[in-house]
């Protein structure tokens, strides 16, 4: 069965193939070209909640659903401080950094660290208040971009840009030092992405990274040039990408900062589109002089809107073959064995139309695949995208009721120069809710961002789950993950990806942990169920006691705290 209109239009039940019925918008766009919907049909998305939760995965009867997690504490590693972010694209929407709603939404998901200012929409931003186009999209150097013959620039990612700069205006503009006061109220660390396509300002880049430094931000990577391989005729190859970021942008970051860390872009295998950028990752190998010292990369394994099957089995291969194996047989010989390597921008596919993103089984997969990196030492940072989104996109950890959009560009529109504070204006009262997979972050965040020590931990017994792809063979859906917390606490990080609840004992080093455990968890019978305008706490965090052993319910994201 399959629905042919709004937001859900690719699901077949009980069939593995993928199947993609005509449709508003393409159901195959791809990351460089993310289609935008209509706003959702309420009936639709109603109707389709009903159809997937008939559709979600079933263990079987017989499964065995007795786990056993050891953790060994006697071998720790150390893992970077606030591992898990966000990229924040606040130049692609209506909110203010500083709207007291948005940030008392964005406290529970303790952010680890939040990328400035976004990415495709940093191609023409123009950072420095001081300038005439300070805050904003530069409309001169968005043009250079979109413009031409052929414009070097074309589909979704110009029509980025020409969304941004009337949303930005429409907020009188988007800074640095906001964004710094936004960070520093979360503790969060920065992930700064410079303009290194039309920001040519002499001393730009300089002074940036002097401006981060008054504010107080500790960025731990600066980028250069946000996913440079999707557009060759900027960047014919990953040598003319390297030595253009050289002069000015590298020099000038280092200038200010001399021990900052300084990335740039491997494309990988995960870019977001169906394109083999593997001759792009093997100039980077081979360029010289290696003047930077880490690496930035995206990771969306879905590409397009398919079938629920396909899109859990897939992402169940990811997390046991995409993680750490993907690091040490693809990344590491391109980039070098322990080269720092920073996850800017991640989720489970590109398509803003694609409602998996919204479900609770894209939080488990997202936990997992962030804990599961937590144990790759050159890995510093995995950031999920987005923070926030708007309407027309399912990317957002934190979503609104209305996202203003239609009425904020309709007053630029009939004049250029409008600007107002969306926090206190009465017209733009904005109404946010978590998203199903951020309120399963809100849960991992507790262990991995209170953290940065971890320690060896196997599972035996549970339930098996299947892949596609790699070698086909089923994996454990119950994975766990050990943690010394800061404050010198246990944490465990479980996640489960069947439908079994499971009777997990915990041991440390071989012996059962005794004593009052607290047990903080999201589940659901379904994995496909979501929050949504209407019904915003359909998924929930609920918080017990509990002895050892305690109940792991069926797919669950738990934090586990002693």
């Amino acid at each position: 069965m399959a629905v042919d209109e709004g937001p859900i239009r690719c699901i077949l039940a009980g069939q593995e193939g993928d199947v993609c019925e005509s449709s508003p918008a393409p159901c195959n766009s791809e990351r460089s070209g993310k289609t935008k919907m209509n706003p959702r049909n309420l009936f639709v998305a109603a109707l389709a909640v009903v159809m997937v939760a008939c559709l979600t995965p079933r263990a079987d009867a017989g499964t065995n659903t007795k786990v056993t997690v050891n953790i060994n504490t006697q071998t720790a590693s150390t893992m970077a401080a606030g591992f898990s972010g966000f990229n924040a694209p606040q130049l692609r929407n209506g909110v203010e950094y500083f709207d007291p709603k948005f940030m008392a939404a964005v406290a529970p998901l303790k952010p680890g660290w939040l990328r400035f200012p976004g990415g495709t929409s940093s191609m023409a931003y123009d950072w420095n208040p001081l300038d005439a186009s300070g805050g904003h999209i530069d409309t001169a150097w968005m043009n250079s971009l979109i413009t031409g013959n052929p414009p070097p620039v074309t589909g979704q990612p110009a029509t980025v840009l020409q969304s941004s700069a009337p949303l930005t205006q429409a907020k009188g503009g988007v800074f640095l030092s906001d964004f710094a006061t936004f960070a520093n109220t979360f503790g969060a660390m920065a992930i700064v992405c410079f303009n290194s396509y039309t920001d040519t300002n002499p001393g730009s880049a300089t002074l940036m990274a002097q401006a981060a430094q008054s504010a107080g931000l500790n960025v731990v990577e600066w980028e250069l040039a946000n996913e440079p391989y999707i557009y060759p005729l900027i960047f014919p190859t990953a040598a003319s990408y390297a030595s253009a970021m050289y002069n000015p942008y590298f020099t000038n970051i280092a200038s200010a900062a001399p021990n900052a860390t300084i990335g740039l872009f491997l494309a990988g295998l995960f870019p977001g589109n169906t394109t083999n950028y593997s001759n792009w990752d093997n100039g980077m190998a081979v360029y010289t002089p290696r003047y930077w010292n880490a690496v930035s990369m995206h990771v969306y394994p879905i590409t397009k809107v398919q079938s629920l099957q396909n899109t859990i089995k897939t992402l169940n291969g990811v997390l046991a073959h995409g993680t750490g194996e993907y690091i040490s047989s693809y990344v590491d010989p391109l980039a070098g064995a322990g080269t720092p390597i920073f996850i800017t921008e991640f989720n489970c596919c590109s398509p803003d139309n694609d409602k998996f993103l919204s479900f609770l089984y894209n939080g488990i997969f997202l936990a997992e695949y962030i804990a599961r990196m937590s144990a790759v030492p050159n890995v510093k940072a995995v950031g999920v995208n987005s923070l926030y989104t708007d309407n027309a996109d399912y990317h957002g950890m934190i979503q609104s009721v209305d996202d203003y959009e239609s009425y904020l560009l309709a007053q630029v529109a009939a004049n250029p120069n409008f600007s107002t504070n969306t926090a206190t204006d009465p017209n733009t009262q904005f109404q946010f809710y978590t998203s199903a997979p951020g309120v399963a972050l809100e849960v991992a965040n507790q262990a991995i961002d209170n953290s940065t020590q971890i320690w060896p931990t196997t599972v035996t017994g549970g339930p098996f789950v299947p892949i596609l792809g790699y070698d086909g063979k089923d994996i454990p859906a119950v994975y766990a993950q050990g943690y010394l917390g800061n404050d010198g606490s246990h944490y465990l990080l479980v996640t489960n990806k069947s439908s079994s609840a499971c009777t997990t004992t915990i041991g440390v080093n071989g012996v059962r942990v005794s004593g009052t455990l607290t047990v903080t968890t999201v589940s659901n019978a379904s994995g496909v169920v979501a929050n949504t305008a209407q019904a915003p706490n359909t998924v929930q965090i609920q918080t017990i006691t509990s002895g050892n052993p305690i109940s792991i319910g069926p797919f669950s994201v738990t934090v586990v705290k002693w």
